[in-house]
């Protein structure tokens, strides 16, 4: 009888689905048209042996932000508590150092012959690179999650607890620092510092946008990027993880259920500001501004007046990256290890190929090399077409 009764309900299954009573989850992930060329070639393939974070120690629960930094033909990539150095060209390690810990929350952030990294207890260790000896470190009073801004003199981070530091490149003492004030909630997770003609621009959890001198840490404005769309704490979320993209005399900046906002750089003024919800970063071609909402929505805007110019819904709930721009392209990665190419103009479909790798995370390009990592710490170097 059980059997009999399974059968039915197999068959009635089969009949609405053909009739058309039973429909796709519309949270599922959107099925790809298979049917575009294939626009680069992998040339190698650095497969990770063990999770690239796996912190099992005491019990703790702790949540990573990893991310690789590429600089000149070496990728660096952290895993476990070493620092792999991996030639973009052939994928072979090179180098190998030592790290200070193995709670490491942050990826690496490489420059002016320096990397660093920051563990759970919002410790940054500052490395030479050459040598792999440790520099100096810096005891801060929370997390870091996202990149670390590099420059000849400096180094800028932001915490999850809003305050942006400028600290000295040599030695990690605090120049200046800055704290904003946060809201009651927020989403996990912060903007990475841009500089652009001496001024630090970053965004913070309660949706505004700072211009900060990187000298000496005095502020010149600050705006918010979005109005308040509601009463209730979750209602006003209005969290800002978006990379600023600074830009002649604007800045652009957008946020969490709030809007994308072209500010005059000078004063903070704002010369349109339009809805929209995102916390990956905004990409500017020419110009068009790109960019993912949280719907997974890929949206290109006019950058002079904001109108949307087109829309496209082949990629939502897919788990992409962040996008890469690259040689008048579009790039990124999704759940399934496919990674797409589109045209920035249009958002027209110009490629897509499958990789050997799980769920992407990130993806960057350099002299016409994609290298990318999925969830396990796995990467992949592909040649483009």
């Amino acid at each position: 009888m059980n059997h009999l009764l399974k059968l039915i309900s197999i068959l009635f299954l089969a009949s609405c689905q053909t009739l058309g009573l039973v429909q796709e989850d519309p949270n599922g992930p959107v099925k790809l048209d298979l049917n575009y060329e294939s626009f680069m070639t992998e040339s190698w393939l650095n497969k990770a042996e063990t999770s690239l974070i796996n912190f099992d120690f005491f019990s703790e629960n702790i949540e990573s932000e990893i991310f690789f930094d590429l600089n000149g033909t070496t990728i660096f990539i952290i895993n476990d508590d070493q620092l792999n150095l991996i030639d973009y060209d052939s994928g072979v390690t090179e180098n190998t150092f030592i790290l200070e810990t193995k709670r490491i929350i942050s990826g690496i952030s490489v420059g002016y012959n320096t990397f660093l990294y920051t563990d759970a207890d919002g410790v940054v260790y500052a490395h030479d690179l050459i040598s792999g000896d440790l520099k100096w470190t810096k005891e801060l009073e929370d997390v870091v999650l996202s990149e670390i801004l590099i420059t000849s003199t400096g180094v800028f981070i932001q915490t999850s607890s809003d305050v942006l530091y400028g600290l000295d490149l040599q030695n990690g003492e605090t120049q200046w620092s800055k704290k904003a004030q946060a809201p009651l909630l927020s989403i996990r997770g912060t903007a990475k510092p841009v500089i652009f003609e001496g001024l630090i621009f970053t965004s913070f959890s309660n949706g505004r946008l700072a211009a900060v001198r990187a000298l000496d840490g005095i502020q010149l404005w600050e705006k918010p990027i979005s109005r308040l769309k509601g009463s209730t704490e979750l209602e006003k979320l209005m969290d800002a993880d978006s990379v600023a993209i600074p830009i002649n005399e604007d800045v652009f900046a957008a946020n969490y259920n709030g809007s994308l906002t072209r500010f005059n750089i000078r004063g903070g003024d704002k010369i349109f500001s339009v809805d929209h919800s995102t916390l990956k970063p905004i990409v500017l071609h020419n110009n068009t501004i790109i960019s993912i909402n949280t719907d997974e929505e890929i949206i290109g805007f006019n950058a002079v007046n904001g109108t949307e110019i087109w829309r496209s819904q082949k990629f939502k709930n897919r788990s992409i990256t962040d996008l890469v721009l690259y040689d008048d392209q579009i790039y990124f990665g999704d759940f399934e290890g496919y990674i797409h190419k589109i045209n920035p103009e249009n958002g027209m479909i110009a490629g897509l190929t499958k990789s050997n790798l799980k769920a992407i995370q990130q993806i960057s390009i350099y002299s016409d090399k994609l290298i990318a990592q999925d969830k396990d710490g796995s990467v992949s170097g592909f040649d483009l077409n």
